[in-house]
Protein backbone atom coordinates (compact mmCIF):
# COMPACT_ATOMS: atom_id res chain seq x y z
CA UNK A 1 0.00 0.00 0.00
CA UNK A 2 1.51 3.21 -0.95
CA UNK A 3 2.33 6.09 1.89
CA UNK A 4 -0.35 8.60 -0.10
CA UNK A 5 -3.27 6.01 0.79
CA UNK A 6 -2.10 5.39 4.04
CA UNK A 7 -2.15 9.12 5.06
CA UNK A 8 -5.64 9.22 3.39
CA UNK A 9 -6.93 6.83 5.68
CA UNK A 10 -5.69 8.54 8.40
CA UNK A 11 -2.58 5.41 9.33
CA UNK A 12 0.53 7.19 8.78
CA UNK A 13 2.47 9.08 11.86
CA UNK A 14 3.53 7.84 15.02
CA UNK A 15 1.47 6.35 17.65
CA UNK A 16 -1.04 4.76 14.82
CA UNK A 17 -3.03 1.69 15.81
CA UNK A 18 -3.06 -0.03 12.77
CA UNK A 19 -0.11 -1.70 11.04
CA UNK A 20 -0.55 -2.36 7.49
CA UNK A 21 -1.15 -6.62 8.69
CA UNK A 22 -4.34 -5.16 10.64
CA UNK A 23 -5.71 -3.58 7.96
CA UNK A 24 -5.41 -6.41 5.36
CA UNK A 25 -7.15 -9.25 8.16
CA UNK A 26 -9.88 -6.45 8.65
CA UNK A 27 -10.50 -6.06 5.19
CA UNK A 28 -10.08 -10.16 4.58
CA UNK A 29 -12.34 -10.45 7.85
CA UNK A 30 -14.93 -8.06 6.68
CA UNK A 31 -14.82 -9.92 3.17
CA UNK A 32 -15.41 -13.18 5.24
CA UNK A 33 -18.12 -11.68 7.37
CA UNK A 34 -19.99 -10.82 3.99
CA UNK A 35 -19.58 -14.54 2.43
CA UNK A 36 -21.15 -15.66 5.76
CA UNK A 37 -24.19 -13.22 5.99
CA UNK A 38 -25.23 -14.12 2.32
CA UNK A 39 -25.14 -17.79 3.50
CA UNK A 40 -26.35 -18.40 7.03
CA UNK A 41 -29.21 -15.56 6.67
CA UNK A 42 -31.60 -18.19 4.62
CA UNK A 43 -34.73 -15.84 5.44
CA UNK A 44 -32.85 -12.88 3.54
CA UNK A 45 -30.88 -15.36 1.32
CA UNK A 46 -30.89 -18.14 -1.19
CA UNK A 47 -27.13 -18.71 -1.29
CA UNK A 48 -25.80 -22.22 -0.13
CA UNK A 49 -22.10 -22.08 -1.28
CA UNK A 50 -21.08 -23.44 1.97
CA UNK A 51 -23.28 -26.64 1.16
CA UNK A 52 -22.24 -27.30 -2.28
CA UNK A 53 -19.12 -28.42 -1.57
CA UNK A 54 -17.23 -27.03 -4.69
CA UNK A 55 -18.18 -25.03 -7.71
CA UNK A 56 -20.30 -26.21 -10.62
CA UNK A 57 -17.39 -28.54 -12.30
CA UNK A 58 -16.81 -30.42 -9.20
CA UNK A 59 -20.51 -31.35 -8.55
CA UNK A 60 -23.75 -29.94 -8.12
CA UNK A 61 -25.02 -27.40 -5.75
CA UNK A 62 -28.07 -28.42 -3.37
CA UNK A 63 -31.73 -27.53 -4.55
CA UNK A 64 -30.77 -28.35 -8.18
CA UNK A 65 -30.78 -30.72 -10.23
CA UNK A 66 -26.64 -31.25 -10.13
CA UNK A 67 -25.41 -34.26 -8.74
CA UNK A 68 -23.73 -34.27 -5.28
CA UNK A 69 -20.19 -33.62 -3.91
CA UNK A 70 -18.17 -36.26 -3.01
CA UNK A 71 -18.11 -36.54 1.32
CA UNK A 72 -14.86 -34.35 2.58
CA UNK A 73 -12.90 -32.51 -0.10
CA UNK A 74 -14.68 -31.91 -3.66
CA UNK A 75 -10.96 -32.93 -5.20
CA UNK A 76 -10.90 -36.83 -4.24
CA UNK A 77 -11.94 -38.45 -7.80
CA UNK A 78 -15.43 -38.74 -8.03
CA UNK A 79 -16.91 -42.16 -9.19
CA UNK A 80 -19.42 -42.57 -11.79
CA UNK A 81 -21.44 -43.13 -8.99
CA UNK A 82 -20.90 -39.82 -7.17
CA UNK A 83 -21.61 -37.64 -10.38
CA UNK A 84 -24.36 -39.18 -11.04
CA UNK A 85 -27.96 -37.87 -10.27
CA UNK A 86 -29.51 -39.62 -7.38
CA UNK A 87 -31.68 -42.71 -8.10
CA UNK A 88 -35.24 -42.59 -7.19
CA UNK A 89 -36.18 -42.75 -3.69
CA UNK A 90 -36.25 -46.67 -2.48
CA UNK A 91 -35.73 -48.17 1.00
CA UNK A 92 -32.25 -49.14 -0.60
CA UNK A 93 -31.01 -45.02 -0.96
CA UNK A 94 -30.41 -43.32 1.59
CA UNK A 95 -29.21 -39.32 1.69
CA UNK A 96 -27.54 -38.32 4.86
CA UNK A 97 -26.06 -34.58 6.20
CA UNK A 98 -23.40 -34.78 9.34
CA UNK A 99 -22.61 -31.40 10.44
CA UNK A 100 -19.57 -32.15 12.63
CA UNK A 101 -19.84 -29.08 15.48
CA UNK A 102 -16.58 -27.98 16.13
CA UNK A 103 -14.45 -24.30 16.61
CA UNK A 104 -12.52 -22.11 13.74
CA UNK A 105 -9.02 -23.25 16.04
CA UNK A 106 -9.56 -26.96 15.47
CA UNK A 107 -8.04 -26.81 12.16
CA UNK A 108 -5.80 -30.24 12.48
CA UNK A 109 -8.64 -31.74 13.60
CA UNK A 110 -10.57 -30.86 10.42
CA UNK A 111 -7.67 -32.34 8.14
CA UNK A 112 -7.74 -35.37 9.82
CA UNK A 113 -11.35 -35.81 9.66
CA UNK A 114 -11.11 -35.15 5.87
CA UNK A 115 -8.46 -37.84 5.10
CA UNK A 116 -10.75 -40.46 7.49
CA UNK A 117 -14.36 -39.59 5.62
CA UNK A 118 -12.62 -39.08 2.34
CA UNK A 119 -10.53 -41.88 1.97
CA UNK A 120 -13.33 -43.72 3.25
CA UNK A 121 -15.87 -42.35 0.16
CA UNK A 122 -13.27 -43.53 -2.37
CA UNK A 123 -12.98 -47.46 -1.05
CA UNK A 124 -16.99 -47.43 -0.72
CA UNK A 125 -18.10 -45.50 -3.80
CA UNK A 126 -21.58 -45.73 -2.79
CA UNK A 127 -20.51 -43.45 0.38
CA UNK A 128 -19.81 -40.70 -1.90
CA UNK A 129 -23.23 -40.71 -3.36
CA UNK A 130 -25.07 -41.06 0.39
CA UNK A 131 -22.99 -38.56 2.41
CA UNK A 132 -22.15 -35.08 3.33
CA UNK A 133 -19.80 -34.17 5.49
CA UNK A 134 -19.63 -30.32 6.62
CA UNK A 135 -18.00 -28.56 9.86
CA UNK A 136 -19.75 -26.55 11.57
CA UNK A 137 -19.27 -22.81 13.48
CA UNK A 138 -21.33 -20.06 14.78
CA UNK A 139 -20.15 -16.62 13.83
CA UNK A 140 -16.18 -16.55 13.49
CA UNK A 141 -14.97 -13.23 15.66
CA UNK A 142 -11.36 -13.59 14.96
CA UNK A 143 -9.38 -11.80 12.25
CA UNK A 144 -6.63 -14.52 11.86
CA UNK A 145 -9.44 -17.12 12.62
CA UNK A 146 -11.77 -15.57 9.52
CA UNK A 147 -8.89 -15.82 6.95
CA UNK A 148 -7.80 -19.20 7.65
CA UNK A 149 -11.33 -20.14 7.80
CA UNK A 150 -12.69 -18.55 4.44
CA UNK A 151 -9.10 -20.34 2.80
CA UNK A 152 -10.67 -23.80 3.96
CA UNK A 153 -14.22 -22.72 2.72
CA UNK A 154 -12.45 -21.98 -0.66
CA UNK A 155 -10.20 -24.87 -0.68
CA UNK A 156 -12.65 -27.49 0.36
CA UNK A 157 -16.39 -26.71 0.50
CA UNK A 158 -17.37 -27.89 3.58
CA UNK A 159 -17.66 -25.65 5.75
CA UNK A 160 -21.04 -23.98 7.53
CA UNK A 161 -21.25 -21.25 9.85
CA UNK A 162 -24.11 -20.07 11.37
CA UNK A 163 -25.38 -17.32 12.41
CA UNK A 164 -25.14 -17.45 16.10
CA UNK A 165 -22.91 -16.85 18.79
CA UNK A 166 -20.55 -19.59 19.48
CA UNK A 167 -21.46 -22.20 22.16
CA UNK A 168 -22.28 -26.12 22.76
CA UNK A 169 -25.36 -25.92 24.70
CA UNK A 170 -26.71 -22.66 24.10
CA UNK A 171 -28.67 -23.08 20.94
CA UNK A 172 -26.02 -24.19 18.27
CA UNK A 173 -27.35 -27.37 18.02
CA UNK A 174 -31.09 -25.38 17.40
CA UNK A 175 -29.46 -23.30 14.91
CA UNK A 176 -27.84 -25.71 12.92
CA UNK A 177 -30.85 -27.88 12.59
CA UNK A 178 -33.47 -24.84 11.73
CA UNK A 179 -31.22 -23.37 9.11
CA UNK A 180 -30.44 -26.78 7.39
CA UNK A 181 -34.24 -26.72 6.88
CA UNK A 182 -34.70 -23.78 5.92
CA UNK A 183 -32.05 -23.95 3.01
CA UNK A 184 -32.99 -27.26 1.84
CA UNK A 185 -36.52 -26.87 2.10
CA UNK A 186 -37.80 -28.35 -1.21
CA UNK A 187 -41.16 -27.25 -3.31
CA UNK A 188 -43.67 -29.59 -1.42
CA UNK A 189 -42.69 -31.14 1.80
CA UNK A 190 -44.92 -34.10 1.94
CA UNK A 191 -42.92 -35.28 -1.36
CA UNK A 192 -39.60 -37.48 -0.71
CA UNK A 193 -38.23 -36.30 -3.81
CA UNK A 194 -38.57 -32.43 -2.86
CA UNK A 195 -35.94 -32.47 -0.48
CA UNK A 196 -32.00 -33.13 -0.59
CA UNK A 197 -31.37 -35.49 2.54
CA UNK A 198 -33.38 -38.51 4.23
CA UNK A 199 -31.57 -37.60 7.66
CA UNK A 200 -29.66 -35.40 8.87
CA UNK A 201 -26.91 -36.06 12.09
CA UNK A 202 -25.08 -33.90 14.37
CA UNK A 203 -21.57 -34.92 15.10
CA UNK A 204 -19.07 -34.28 17.63
CA UNK A 205 -15.61 -33.87 15.84
CA UNK A 206 -14.05 -36.28 18.60
CA UNK A 207 -16.39 -39.21 16.53
CA UNK A 208 -14.67 -41.52 14.38
CA UNK A 209 -17.95 -42.56 12.19
CA UNK A 210 -17.46 -45.52 9.90
CA UNK A 211 -20.12 -44.15 6.72
CA UNK A 212 -20.21 -47.50 5.08
CA UNK A 213 -21.43 -49.61 8.41
CA UNK A 214 -24.01 -46.37 8.99
CA UNK A 215 -25.49 -45.49 5.96
CA UNK A 216 -26.26 -49.44 6.05
CA UNK A 217 -27.96 -49.01 8.95
CA UNK A 218 -29.76 -46.42 8.14
CA UNK A 219 -31.13 -47.90 4.96
CA UNK A 220 -33.80 -50.20 7.26
CA UNK A 221 -34.66 -47.04 9.43
CA UNK A 222 -37.70 -45.47 8.96
CA UNK A 223 -37.46 -42.12 7.04
CA UNK A 224 -40.00 -40.53 8.97
CA UNK A 225 -40.52 -39.55 12.64
CA UNK A 226 -37.20 -41.31 13.14
CA UNK A 227 -34.23 -40.54 15.94
CA UNK A 228 -31.58 -42.58 15.29
CA UNK A 229 -28.26 -42.60 17.84
CA UNK A 230 -27.03 -44.35 21.40
CA UNK A 231 -29.81 -43.79 23.52
CA UNK A 232 -29.04 -42.30 26.67
CA UNK A 233 -29.45 -43.48 29.66
CA UNK A 234 -28.52 -47.41 28.67
CA UNK A 235 -28.48 -48.28 32.27
CA UNK A 236 -30.87 -48.28 35.51
CA UNK A 237 -27.40 -46.59 37.65
CA UNK A 238 -27.53 -43.58 35.71
CA UNK A 239 -29.54 -40.33 36.15
CA UNK A 240 -30.68 -38.16 33.60
CA UNK A 241 -33.65 -35.15 34.07
CA UNK A 242 -35.24 -36.21 30.83
CA UNK A 243 -34.89 -39.35 29.36
CA UNK A 244 -34.55 -40.78 26.96
CA UNK A 245 -32.26 -38.70 24.97
CA UNK A 246 -29.58 -39.70 21.84
CA UNK A 247 -25.95 -39.24 23.05
CA UNK A 248 -24.43 -36.34 21.05
CA UNK A 249 -21.85 -37.87 20.00
CA UNK A 250 -23.99 -38.96 16.92
CA UNK A 251 -27.47 -38.86 16.56
CA UNK A 252 -29.36 -38.65 13.22
CA UNK A 253 -33.13 -37.08 12.68
CA UNK A 254 -34.89 -37.57 9.36
CA UNK A 255 -35.51 -34.93 7.49
CA UNK A 256 -39.50 -34.35 8.79
CA UNK A 257 -37.82 -34.31 12.41
CA UNK A 258 -35.54 -31.41 11.32
CA UNK A 259 -38.21 -29.21 9.54
CA UNK A 260 -40.63 -29.66 12.87
CA UNK A 261 -37.72 -28.74 14.90
CA UNK A 262 -37.32 -25.55 12.78
CA UNK A 263 -40.71 -24.33 12.96
CA UNK A 264 -41.21 -25.76 16.53
CA UNK A 265 -42.09 -23.00 19.11
CA UNK A 266 -40.91 -25.45 22.20
CA UNK A 267 -37.48 -26.12 20.04
CA UNK A 268 -36.87 -22.23 19.85
CA UNK A 269 -37.97 -21.20 23.24
CA UNK A 270 -35.67 -23.91 25.35
CA UNK A 271 -32.01 -23.84 23.74
CA UNK A 272 -30.30 -23.71 26.66
CA UNK A 273 -29.04 -26.90 27.94
CA UNK A 274 -27.04 -29.97 27.42
CA UNK A 275 -27.72 -30.20 23.63
CA UNK A 276 -28.41 -33.79 22.81
CA UNK A 277 -30.94 -34.10 26.14
CA UNK A 278 -32.75 -31.08 25.11
CA UNK A 279 -33.77 -32.53 21.35
CA UNK A 280 -34.51 -35.72 23.31
CA UNK A 281 -36.66 -33.14 25.41
CA UNK A 282 -38.16 -31.66 22.45
CA UNK A 283 -38.89 -34.80 21.03
CA UNK A 284 -40.57 -36.35 24.03
CA UNK A 285 -42.66 -33.16 25.41
CA UNK A 286 -44.11 -33.08 21.74
CA UNK A 287 -44.65 -36.48 21.16
CA UNK A 288 -42.27 -37.02 18.60
CA UNK A 289 -39.49 -39.35 17.19
CA UNK A 290 -42.19 -42.63 17.50
CA UNK A 291 -39.41 -44.98 15.63
CA UNK A 292 -36.41 -44.39 17.87
CA UNK A 293 -33.11 -46.94 16.76
CA UNK A 294 -30.89 -47.80 19.75
CA UNK A 295 -27.51 -48.85 18.09
CA UNK A 296 -25.75 -49.84 21.01
CA UNK A 297 -23.27 -51.78 21.16
CA UNK A 298 -22.14 -50.25 17.88
CA UNK A 299 -22.06 -47.02 18.82
CA UNK A 300 -19.66 -46.22 21.97
CA UNK A 301 -17.24 -43.97 23.77
CA UNK A 302 -13.75 -45.28 23.48
CA UNK A 303 -12.29 -47.60 26.71
CA UNK A 304 -9.10 -46.83 27.34
CA UNK A 305 -8.21 -48.02 30.67
CA UNK A 306 -11.71 -46.99 32.13
CA UNK A 307 -14.00 -50.50 33.38
CA UNK A 308 -16.62 -51.28 30.71
CA UNK A 309 -20.12 -49.83 30.18
CA UNK A 310 -23.16 -49.96 28.30
CA UNK A 311 -21.85 -46.73 26.65
CA UNK A 312 -18.39 -47.70 26.89
CA UNK A 313 -15.99 -50.59 25.83
CA UNK A 314 -13.18 -52.05 23.58
CA UNK A 315 -13.57 -51.74 19.92
CA UNK A 316 -16.14 -54.05 17.95
CA UNK A 317 -16.06 -55.06 14.12
CA UNK A 318 -19.31 -53.73 13.37
CA UNK A 319 -18.86 -50.59 14.72
CA UNK A 320 -20.53 -47.31 13.50
CA UNK A 321 -19.23 -44.83 15.42
CA UNK A 322 -16.77 -44.33 18.43
CA UNK A 323 -16.83 -41.52 20.91
CA UNK A 324 -14.25 -39.82 23.12
CA UNK A 325 -11.27 -39.26 20.65
CA UNK A 326 -9.79 -36.80 22.36
CA UNK A 327 -5.99 -36.94 21.18
CA UNK A 328 -3.62 -37.93 17.85
CA UNK A 329 -2.85 -41.57 19.91
CA UNK A 330 -6.57 -42.05 20.36
CA UNK A 331 -7.09 -41.52 16.55
CA UNK A 332 -4.05 -43.52 15.41
CA UNK A 333 -5.13 -46.74 17.47
CA UNK A 334 -8.67 -46.42 16.44
CA UNK A 335 -7.82 -45.97 12.63
CA UNK A 336 -5.21 -49.12 13.12
CA UNK A 337 -7.88 -51.38 14.43
CA UNK A 338 -10.41 -50.39 11.93
CA UNK A 339 -7.19 -50.74 9.07
CA UNK A 340 -7.88 -47.52 7.66
CA UNK A 341 -4.19 -47.05 6.48
CA UNK A 342 -5.13 -50.99 4.54
CA UNK A 343 -5.11 -48.85 0.88
CA UNK A 344 -1.34 -47.44 1.58
CA UNK A 345 0.96 -49.06 -1.07
CA UNK A 346 3.52 -51.13 0.76
CA UNK A 347 5.84 -51.99 -2.54
CA UNK A 348 6.60 -48.52 -4.12
CA UNK A 349 9.08 -48.57 -1.29
CA UNK A 350 8.09 -44.99 -0.97
CA UNK A 351 7.35 -45.62 2.72
CA UNK A 352 9.14 -46.76 5.10
CA UNK A 353 6.19 -46.86 7.60
CA UNK A 354 5.77 -49.73 10.64
CA UNK A 355 2.89 -51.98 10.16
CA UNK A 356 -0.08 -51.42 12.21
CA UNK A 357 -1.03 -53.70 14.73
CA UNK A 358 -3.40 -56.69 13.47
CA UNK A 359 -7.09 -56.28 14.40
CA UNK A 360 -8.16 -58.99 16.57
Amino acid sequence: MSSSLYKQLGLSGAGSPLTGRHLALLILGAGFLALTVFVVHPNEFRIQSFFAGSSSSCGGRPGTDAPATAVGSPHVATTAAARAPPPAPDDDYVRVLIGIQTLPSKRARRHLLRDVYSLQAQEHPSVAGSVDVRFVFCNVTSADDAVLVALEAIRYGDIIVLDCAENMDNGKTYTFFSTVARLFNGSSSSSTASRRYDYVMKADDDTYLRLPALVASLRGAAREDAYYGLQMPCDTESFYPFPPFMSGMGYALSWDLVQWVASSDLARREQDGPEDMWTGRWLNLAGKAKNRYDNAPRMYNYKGASPDSCFRHGFVPDTIAVHMLKDDARWAETLAYFNATAGLPRSSGLYHLPLPAASP
